[in-house]
């Protein structure tokens, strides 16, 4: 299963390409999302869940809201007025579209499986929607039965915990996450190896996994991490971050996480530093390897901080590419 995807742990990784066959039934994936799965319920949340089917999965992205990222902080080496350049070819004001929180469900007829938790209401007030999106979309967070986490960053793990009443959000989840990145962000001395503005999440992300471990599988590039799913190595944003591969019936789709986080700059401009990577030139080469699968074996794409809600296709656009919603 999941042959196509390569892991992407070294720079000098090779793209394995897709057959005629698997290309052409790859394709056909756009349409194929794009068809209703699931009974809309009436949203009492801000935006109501994007639905579709993979095979037989039923495919749900739930928002939990959106972030407040400054541009000199999301791109620190890029003078603003050639970001606002960019933005501009692309109709995007000159600071860029807001970043969105597109945390993905995937139900597998017997699993009901969540990738990524969101923030909770704490890191950010424009996020930490989740919970009630969940609710209003008639979802029960007690019917998820796993939790499968790109990586550590608190906007994609600290919603596994209700602040509330320091509870799990997810009671009768099990978790998964990858063995580099758990070993990354319990290690004692993760905070004062950590860049300033990740100090502070560092120890909030190691006190939530310590709360969760007796219930967390580690797991590593190639291993299943739930039925149809698989973990794919995605490095650089955090040292064991994690797309998640989602085949069934044939069909593929890559939960990409952090890998791509803005609608112009991480397809027309991979090669532009990213404030938010631990290492900021394995996460060039993660992005342009990967890309260019994408592309050449046209399998569509969930990003966490694209656009709502993050579903779109790679296409090759001269020596660059671009990112189509659908």
């Amino acid at each position: 299963m999941m042959r196509n995807f390569p892991n992407l742990q070294r720079q000098d990784t090779a793209m394995p390409g897709a057959s005629p066959h698997r290309r052409a039934v790859l394709a056909g994936l756009g349409a194929a999302l794009l068809a209703p799965a699931l009974p809309i319920v009436p949203a009492r949340a801000a935006i109501p869940p994007f639905r579709g089917k993979l095979g037989s999965f039923e495919i749900s992205v739930v928002s939990d809201g959106t972030l407040n990222v400054p541009l000199s902080f999301a791109l620190p080496d890029t003078p603003a007025t050639e970001a606002a350049k960019l933005f501009a070819s692309q109709g995007m004001p000159p600071e860029g579209l807001v970043p969105q929180t597109n945390v993905t469900l995937v139900n597998t007829g017997g699993e009901l499986v969540l990738i990524d938790a969101g923030s909770g209401p704490k890191f950010q007030p424009t996020a930490g929607k989740l919970s009630e999106n969940l609710e209003a979309a008639g979802i029960d967070p007690k019917t998820i039965s796993k939790v499968v986490f790109t990586h550590g960053h608190a906007d994609h793990l600290w919603g596994a915990i209700d602040d509330f009443d320091d509870a799990e959000r997810f009671p009768n989840a099990k978790y998964v996450i990858s063995a580099a990145e758990w070993d990354f962000w319990t290690h004692p001395d993760t905070p004062s190896r950590s860049p300033d503005w990740m100090k502070g999440m560092a120890i909030g992300s190691a006190r939530i996994l310590k709360q969760i471990e007796k219930k967390v599988e580690r797991r590593n590039a190639g291993d299943t991490v739930a039925p149809g799913m698989i973990y794919v190595a995605t490095p650089g944003h955090t040292p064991g971050h994690m797309a998640v591969g989602v085949e069934n019936g044939g069909q593929q789709l890559l939960v990409g996480g952090d890998v791509f986080n803005n609608n112009a700059v991480s397809f027309a401009k991979p090669e532009w530093r990213v404030g938010s990577d631990f290492d900021p030139n394995q996460g060039m080469t993660t992005r342009k390897q990967l890309l260019d699968q994408l592309a050449t074996d046209r399998i569509p794409l969930i990003g966490f901080h694209l656009s709502w809600p993050g579903y779109g296709m790679i296409e090759r656009r001269g020596p660059a590419y671009r990112f189509v919603p659908v």
